[in-house]
């Protein structure tokens, strides 16, 4: 676990550089994505298969990055790109990938289907973060009745 968390700090500092991140913002999206890959790693323990696992860590790596955007007057999206790096489901685009080369039906369906249950998953969770983050922020510029 330590050694995932790890790699997902690297990793995510690494496509926080490539997106040309500043200073603090390199470290934060890196401590964004370590704690995505967290998030879904307990998850994972908890809760067997892909969505709610992949789900509960989208919502934590889009309200991290909402938070992160307030306290660096930065957009979101540099920090929730960076920081869902850890998510993206490469291994099983690899697989289905290869299943469908090797023209094998059952590892190009299994994989496939892992894949776009994965990413289904990432995106209802930016989603859902997105819109109360909306629905927030009107509440908030309401004017209030005395």
């Amino acid at each position: 676990m330590i050694i995932q968390t790890a790699a997902a700090f690297i990793g995510s500092i690494g496509f926080a550089i490539f997106f040309k991140m500043k200073g603090k913002q390199i470290a934060l999206a890196g401590v964004g994505g370590a704690g995505t890959w967290l998030v879904y790693l307990l998850m994972q323990h908890f809760i067997d298969g892909y969505f709610v696992p992949y789900l509960v860590a989208s919502i934590f790596v889009g309200i991290y990055a909402e938070i992160m955007a307030r306290v660096n007057k930065a957009p979101a999206t540099i920090f929730l790109t960076a920081a869902a790096v850890p998510l993206i489901p490469g291994g099983s685009l690899y697989y289905t990938m290869l299943g469908l080369v090797e023209q094998d039906e059952e590892l190009f369906a299994q994989s496939g289907i892992a894949a776009l249950t994965i990413a289904l998953a990432i995106s209802l969770g930016f989603v859902v973060v997105a819109l109360a983050n909306k629905y927030i922020n009107i509440f908030m510029r309401r004017p209030r009745s005395k």
